[in-house]
């Protein structure tokens, strides 16, 4: 068993009085490793999780039944369908797989996930270091708030993507999304940077650092 491709996400999820509600009931991010087809064993790991003061104080829009948790969660693609399975485990293994997925689910506070990447059986080819091909946000067009992130990166030699990034982001986010969100999807160069928190800005359509949630 040989180790093929490493990755991490991050996610948060953290009180913006500048918005109604000033938070969701969760957040989703997403690390996709596109990887030669191959045998796999993927693994994931809660590296940090730093929950909020809790409970919220004074912040009507932030019901009791929020919790401050977070999971980590693997996802493998089928190399002959093409078909997501994503899992509600963090350790899956794969007979034929060409893209692996992680993701972080935060409830409350500011989470990051560890996945690991093996190829179980045969032998491995020299790959090359884990190169981003592409980064999404999906984010509510009413509040700004960002609802879901994807990252995709290729490992070695990985095979043409026949995937749409837009296309991917939009429909993972609406399948895991709060019933009622606007979601809209929008490309970046690069993820944003972990523990710190942002918002589409409505009025620019700027990606926004969140750094006075002073409630007013």
């Amino acid at each position: 068993m040989d180790l093929i491709a490493g990755a991490d996400v991050s996610a948060d999820n953290i009180l913006d009085y500048s918005v109604t509600p000033a938070c969701q009931a969760y957040v989703i991010g997403e690390h996709v490793v596109r990887i030669p087809r191959c045998q796999v064993l993927a693994v994931a790991s809660l590296s940090n999780h730093q929950p909020p003061a809790y409970p919220f104080p004074q912040v009507p829009s932030a019901p009791w039944t929020y919790t401050a948790g977070a999971h980590a969660y693997v996802g493998v693609r089928d190399g002959a369908t093409g078909v997501w399975d994503h899992t509600l485990r963090a350790r899956v293994e794969s007979g034929d797989c060409r893209a692996v997925s992680f993701r972080v689910y935060v409830e409350q506070g500011w989470a990051a996930v560890n996945g690991l990447v093996f190829r179980t059986g045969g032998v491995i080819p020299v790959y090359d270091r884990v190169r981003l091909e592409s980064h999404r946000i999906v984010f509510d067009a009413i509040t700004g708030l960002i609802v879901f992130s994807v990252t995709t990166s290729r490992a070695g030699e990985a095979g043409d993507d026949d995937t749409d990034p837009d296309e991917y982001a939009l429909t993972a986010a609406r399948a895991v999304a709060p019933e009622g969100m606007h979601l809209r999807v929008r490309a970046l160069d690069q993820p944003l940077p972990p523990g710190r928190s942002f918002r589409v800005d409505l009025d620019s359509g700027a990606v926004i650092e969140v750094r006075d949630r002073t409630q007013p």
